[in-house]
Parts: structure tokens; sequence; C-alpha cells
């Protein structure tokens, strides 16, 4: 393979906005995870009642998402990307002045419809905006910095907690994500939107590529449905480790807050790193079946030990940052397949239906991990994991094997 082309001064803008933004629509999404042992005494509830404000986000933003991927394709991604952002960025601020459970819920909810926007709207204005050449590596940035706020959260909300309070955290947070959407209107001449190639295929889509009829065709074809259940089967297999390891691992081994909020932070970081070698590893080889088979299986395994044998804790650290950093390898090929199997013009529509699997994957299965912490079943949080990630690889391989086809003899 030939030398990888560098990023011009104008792509380097664009990337490292969107993935600024990107970076704070992740951190927004896992605000409470990191306090969920202080919060559980606070508000005197079971897990699996406080898992609800992260499941009412999921469900909110799985039912919103789809349609706000058809309104990006046809009003353009810049709009959007600034009303949802500031949105989620009041409303996260708005969760400090709550009195009660039941209003951080309501709060949380909108900020999940707010955070529509972003997968759609980014991956139309990266695709809009950097060469196809270097999209690889763009993508790989842009969910660098999406597990890169998930690595910030811990530390962040714990550390501001302790200076102030867990209030004076939500409202500094969710005024940084507010100052963003301004920067982002200032900046808007600088960002390109990708477009529909209206002249290909004119006759067959009745001069309209936006048409519902034809977006619902498009949604419901067999790659993006395979696309579409690879993003649930890897939602559900991470969801319990990103959202309840720190309980798993105080009740399995008695681990404290900080020392498991430092194992999820290494999950984190693991996970953040993978993606800028998987950015790399996707440039060169594009979204190939074996990437999925060494990363899936690999973290799968991974998880597994950890569930089951009472490790040290370096060890445990090691293992699950391991885990974490194979499916951040996996990453940016599975946004090239994603890109492969969409026509052009339509990343918002298939993004936001791809992302309202994820969210409603993600409502449905908090509970469920809430619930084996109240049971006091922590190993299964580890197991359930690891299964669904590995059975991802057979909704990667069927998605994949539709590129192959195309290619020529």
């Amino acid at each position: 393979m030939g030398r990888l082309a560098a990023f011009p001064a104008q792509e380097i803008k664009v990337i490292g906005l969107i993935s600024f933004g990107h970076m704070m629509s992740h951190f927004f999404f896992f605000v409470m995870p990191p306090l969920y042992l202080s919060l559980q005494q606070e508000f005197d509830v079971s897990y699996a009642v406080l898992a609800l404000p992260m499941s009412a986000y999921a469900l909110a933003a799985g039912i919103t998402q789809t349609p706000v991927g058809f309104l990006i394709d046809r009003i353009g991604a810049r709009k959007l990307l600034i009303l949802g952002s500031g949105i989620q960025g009041l409303s996260v601020a708005a969760i400090g002045f709550t009195d009660t459970f039941w209003q951080l819920m309501v709060l949380y909810t909108i900020t999940g419809i707010a955070n529509t926007v972003f997968h759609p709207a980014d991956y139309g204005i990266l695709s809009g905006s950097v060469a196809k050449e270097r999209l690889g590596r763009a993508y790989s940035m842009h969910l660098f910095s999406g597990n890169l706020g998930w690595v910030l959260v811990p530390g962040v909300m714990i550390g501001l907690t302790a200076l102030f309070d867990w209030r004076a955290a939500f409202i500094i947070v969710g005024m940084v994500g507010f100052v963003f959407a301004l920067v982002v209107w200032a900046m808007s001449g600088n960002l390109s939107e990708e477009v529909a190639d209206r002249d290909k295929d004119a006759a067959r889509l009745d001069h309209d590529s936006h048409s519902v009829r034809q977006g619902l065709r498009l949604l419901m074809s067999y790659p993006i449905m395979m696309c579409m259940l690879f993003y649930v089967m890897l939602t559900i297999g991470f969801t319990g480790v990103r959202s309840f390891i720190v309980v798993a691992l105080n009740q399995l081994y008695g681990m404290s807050e900080i020392l498991g909020n430092t194992i999820l932070t290494g999950f984190m970081a693991g996970s953040a790193a993978g993606v800028l070698v998987g950015g790399m590893v996707a440039d060169r080889y594009g979204p190939r079946i074996a990437t999925a088979i060494a990363t899936l299986v690999s973290a799968g395994i991974m998880l597994i030990i950890v569930g089951s044998y009472q490790l040290p804790a370096a060890v445990i650290l090691i293992a699950i940052t391991l885990s974490g950093a194979l499916q951040g390898v996996l990453l940016p090929s599975r946004d090239l397949l994603i890109r492969a199997v969409t026509p052009q013009g339509s990343m918002g529509k298939v993004l936001g239906f791809l992302t309202t699997g994820m969210m409603l994957a993600a409502a449905a299965v908090q509970p469920v991990f809430g619930w084996l912490m109240d049971i006091q079943e922590p190993r299964w949080v580890f197991w359930l994991s690891a299964v669904f990630v590995v059975g991802g690889l057979f909704c990667f391989a069927g998605a994949s094997s539709t590129t192959e086809e195309k290619q020529p003899a």
C-alpha cells in the first residue's frame, strides 16, 4: 500500500470541530453511571430504577432518531447540529436545578432527543468535507473523540462533585455544550455537507432522492438491516460494561468506587486508542471480516475472564482495557462498511436509522443490567456482554458480504 495522504488544514478544522461536539454528545450520554453508587444512596432507589433515566434518554433518542436523520438530509446538517447541541447543553445544565429524581428523568429525556442530531449530522458533514481517501482516518478521529468523552466523564464528574457538588457538575458541563453550539453557529460557513447526486439514477428515484418511500426501502434493505443488527448487538454487549462495571466490580470483588471508575476509565481509554489504530487499518484494508473476527472474539474472551475469575485489580484493568481497545479497532471499519452500502446523500437517514437501533437497544437493556445488580448477579453483566459482542460478528459478516458482491470479477 502507498503512503497515506496527509490532511489539508481545512479538513483538520472541520474534523476538530465536529469531533469536539461528538465528544460532548458521548459525555452527556454517560454522565450519570460514574456516580451510580452515590446517587443510589442519595435517592434511595433500586439500581433498576436508577437506570430509568438512561433508558428514557435512549428510548426518546431511538424514537426520534430516524425522523431527524430524514430531516437532516432534507434541510441540512449544520442547522440541526446547532439547534440540537444547544438544547442538549441547556437541558444537562438544568439537571443541576432539579429537586426530584423524576425531574432529572424528564430533563435527561430531553437531552436524549437533542442528541439525535449528532451522528447523522456529523457523518453528513464529514462525508461532504473530507476526501474519500482520508475518510477512514477522519471517521476514526471522530470515533476517538466520542470515546474520549467516555474516558473523561468519570474523572470530570467525580472531580467536580468533590470540588463542588453533583448539581454544580451538571451545570458546568452543560454550559460547555451550549457554548459549543455557539461556536458551530459562528463557524458554519466552513462546513460542507454531503448532498445527493440527483443526476444519477434520476428516473429510478423519480427525481427525488429524499423521498420517504425510497428512503424506507433503503433502510429495509439487507445490508442496512445487517448494519442495524450489528449496532444493536454491540450496543447491548458494551452497555453493561459502560453502565454497571463499577457496581459489578464492587459486588464481585469489593472494589471501591474510585478503583472501579479507574477500571472503567481504562476501558474507555482503550477504546479511544483502538479507534486511532482502527482508522489506519480501515484506510489500508477496508471493512474486512478478518478484522471483525480478530477483534470481537478476543474482546468477548476478555470479558468472560473478568467475570469468571477473581483476579488482581491490575490484571482486571489490563483485561478490560484490552477489551475496549479491541472493539475500538473495529469501529472505523464499521463506519466504512456503512459508507460502502449507503447511496450518496443518504448518510443522514441511514445513520439516523442505525442510531435508532442502538438507542432502543440501550433503553431496553439498562434496567435488565440494573436488575442483575439488584439480585446480586454481577457476573452476568460480563457474560451477557461477551455473548452479544461476539454475536455481532455474524451481522458484520452479513453486511460485508454485500460489498464483496459488488466488486468486479
